[in-house]
């Protein structure tokens, strides 16, 4: 492994280096509070940084990998399972990560855990892309905006939206593989997201755990007026705590 750049700030040690010819990033707690365990940020490493900082000043690695792009796609997360092993190995850390997977970093994670559920503990979902017709293509209530979302999708996935129409690999067509493995999930969004609507996106999820039984495993966390900005929990300690089972 070869450092590109390595400094502490507030007693946090933050190390840059390439892994499979992309951007990694790993920030590591005060030696003396490190506990073994990792957290992955899935997407917009910098963007709501305040849980992971949180859960880092409390002794857990957080782990990043750029992506080529922010769609899920299969070669992505392959590299982010790839990343999780290596970064278990060179930081001597947990190779069972909680991700922190906020917007389409939600959708990320999802595909992550139904790929490689053995490299899953928990997952901290906040407004995530769950239904790929609600987000980007917007076939239901999302705003109908032109932010070139779809033709990012268009370009990553080779799909048209016609060919979307029968498509069976939207991160809520793999909520079988999470029920089986009883993952743990934290998943916060405002009631009032125009931009991943939770009627079109969260609620299919919500709705699994709870018709399998499996409400102690899922905290839902509801917060009214928001849109789909601002990201982070109701509560970062409330959220902790449910990460760490208390």
């Amino acid at each position: 492994m070869e450092i590109k750049a390595k400094y502490e700030y507030d007693g946090i040690t933050h190390v840059e280096f390439e892994f499979n010819g992309k951007k990694a990033i790993v920030l590591l707690p005060a030696s003396n509070k490190k506990n073994g365990k990792a957290i992955l940020k899935t997407e917009y490493f910098g963007a709501f940084p305040e849980l992971q900082l949180e859960m880092v000043k409390r002794g857990y690695t957080l782990l990043f990998i750029e992506n080529h792009n922010r769609w899920g796609t299969p070669e992505q997360i392959e590299d982010q399972y790839e990343f999780i092993l290596f970064a278990s190995k060179e930081f001597d850390i947990s190779s069972k990560v909680i991700t922190i997977g906020m917007s389409c970093g939600g959708m990320i994670s999802i595909h992550l855990a139904a790929r490689h559920p053995e490299v899953i503990d928990t997952l901290y979902l906040d407004a995530p892309v769950l239904n790929y017709l609600s987000c980007p293509a917007r076939f239901g209530d999302a705003c109908d905006v032109t932010d070139g979302m779809w033709d990012e999708f268009e370009r990553a996935w080779h799909m048209t939206k016609s060919e979307l129409l029968t498509f069976r690999g939207h991160p809520i067509d793999e909520l079988g593989v999470l029920i089986e493995n009883k993952i743990r999930v934290y998943m916060a969004y405002g009631d009032s997201d125009k931009t991943v609507p939770y009627h079109e996106n969260g609620i299919v999820l919500e709705r699994a755990y709870m018709e399998n039984g499996l409400e102690n495993i899922l905290f839902i966390d509801k917060k009214e007026g928001v849109d789909h900005h601002p990201h982070g929990p109701s509560d970062i300690n409330c959220a902790i705590n449910f990460i760490e089972g208390k």
